[in-house]
């Protein structure tokens, strides 16, 4: 079975599928880390930018990122996902799984 575009029809006006949440960073993140956990893929931790860090709590407030409850480790958590900052540009995630070595994706 294959999928067929229908070319006498118009196209999707991107209202009909994009919601203000699908516009986010946060949103953005979630999915591609479904996405890589659908797939079988392990990820070992995100590398997340000073910029892209606080977009993610301007996008999904206070709780966006969370500080590890045990005082003893300066750890931090998007999820069930460690983050670590970066001085590179958006948000990097480690992953195992894809390749031999670790395998990277970014979302921008």
């Amino acid at each position: 079975m294959s999928a067929v575009h229908r070319y006498d029809e118009p196209p999707l006006a991107e209202d009909d599928y994009a919601s203000d949440e699908a516009s986010t960073l946060t949103w953005r993140l979630k999915v591609k880390l479904d996405d890589l956990k659908a797939a079988g893929y392990r990820v070992q931790w995100i590398e997340v930018s000073h910029e892209a860090l606080v977009t993610l709590f301007a996008d999904g407030g206070d709780q966006a990122i969370l500080m590890d409850p045990d005082p003893a480790i300066d750890r931090a958590w998007f999820g069930e996902f460690e983050v670590r900052p970066t001085d590179k540009s958006c948000i990097w995630i480690y992953l195992e799984g894809e390749y031999d070595d670790l395998s990277v994706h970014i979302v921008t």
